[in-house]
């Protein structure tokens, strides 16, 4: 009875807090599951900035490489498409893939200081800041991505921030570590005076942390630089939904067993894990 109560509070939040953005994508991810190639074409290009971002952020490569890896991981998750229930559940699927893509083993050197800090970040790490901050998703959905609590995700953020300004986090003191979660959590809303007030002081309780948050607003430009730097061209785009449009063309759906199908619109979990090279 209770996860029966929890489901429908999640059911009439989700419906009351969904952006126009989050139906149209709904609306696609049903139409694709039917076998819509196009309609999977519209719901992919959403992502292929995200996916590129990733890749280019994690190893140096050839661009003609990272557009076939981009285009490999979303012909995969099309084969994977009818265990998906939910939005989120394709979201869950393309984060995995991209965490699990051993991209962290490549080459990481690059010209420019700031992309190699991105690359020395951990996968899960890396894939929270790239979404949050650099495409823009709310914390909310990146936490419901990555299953995790938003509390949790902050810490990812701030632990990603602190590395990105040259500090190491693991030589923070525990006070330093809540310090710039608190400052994270910040910048996901609009705290009252009351909160800043109380943040400023904590703050001024230590310098570095201080330190590391103006360092952190001096790298906003460079940020944008990066983000723009890794995302794919109108030509490279058309390409990239071109090679997926061939792929998925050969490549059949893989059809999930009825008590997979019943055990996911619960609770994702019957999945074959995805990999790509």
């Amino acid at each position: 009875m209770e996860m029966r109560m929890e489901n429908m509070r999640r059911f009439f939040w989700r419906l009351t807090h969904s952006t126009p953005e989050r139906k149209a994508g709904r609306a696609l991810l049903r139409a694709a599951k039917r076998g819509d190639a196009e309609q999977y074409l519209a719901l992919a290009s959403h992502y292929i900035g995200l996916v590129q971002a990733f890749c280019g952020n994690s190893l140096h490569e050839p661009a003609e490489t990272r557009m076939a890896r981009t285009g490999q991981i979303f012909v995969t998750l099309w084969q994977h498409l009818r265990y998906v229930e939910r939005l989120s559940d394709f979201e869950f699927m393309l984060a995995s893939a991209l965490i699990d893509s051993g991209l962290e083993t490549g080459p990481i050197d690059s010209p420019e200081p700031l992309v190699i800090r991105i690359r020395m970040l951990s996968p899960e790490v890396r894939f929270a800041f790239l979404a949050n901050e650099l495409d823009q998703w709310p914390v909310r959905w990146v936490a419901l991505v990555l299953r995790i609590r938003p509390a949790r995700l902050h810490a990812l953020l701030a632990e990603a921030r602190c590395e990105l300004c040259g500090f190491s986090w693991e030589s923070l003191a525990e006070g330093e570590r809540a310090c710039l979660q608190a400052i994270s959590a910040s910048l996901d809303h609009c705290p009252n005076l009351k909160h800043n007030k109380a943040l400023a002081r904590m703050i001024g309780e230590y310098p570095r942390v201080s330190e590391i948050k103006a360092h952190w607003l001096e790298l906003r430009p460079e940020l944008v630089e990066v983000r723009h730097r890794y995302l794919p061209t109108p030509e490279q785009n058309a390409i990239i939904l071109g090679d997926i449009l061939a792929g998925i063309s050969e490549a059949a759906m893989h059809r999930p067993r009825l008590v997979d199908r019943l055990v996911n619109t619960v609770h994702f979990s019957r999945r074959t894990r995805i990999r790509v090279s």
